[in-house]
């Protein structure tokens, strides 16, 4: 018990740095703070970031699925690869963009 201790103390606190559960909510953008950007620009914004990451300027982010591991999920490491955090990050950007240039009919003004 006592050589276990420092182990799982030590794992805890490592894992907790940077976690799964912690990177995907990182992906979570709020429309809101794009509302302030002008339509023609934000559209361009979201299509060239669209194109810096090979995706669909309508791509749509997917919600995470539930941990399979029931309690410990905020102690696993996050051990995707920068690429694919970076295109997680920029899918919630995309995402977030999307529905504000929806609620504020951007696309219907260019015409």
């Amino acid at each position: 018990m006592r050589k276990t201790l420092p182990l799982v103390l030590f794992l805890s606190v490592f894992s907790g740095c940077t976690t799964l559960d912690e990177g995907r909510e990182a992906e979570v953008i709020n429309s809101i703070r794009y509302d302030d950007t002008p339509c023609p620009q934000l559209i361009s914004e979201r299509n060239a970031l669209a194109a810096r990451h090979g995706l669909s300027p309508a791509v749509q982010r997917t919600p995470a699925t539930e941990s399979r591991f029931m309690g410990v999920g905020p102690l696993i490491p996050d051990l995707r690869g920068q690429e694919t955090r970076e295109q997680g990050l920029a899918i919630g950007q995309i995402d977030a963009m999307n529905r504000s240039i929806t609620r504020r009919a951007c696309e219907s003004q260019q015409s």
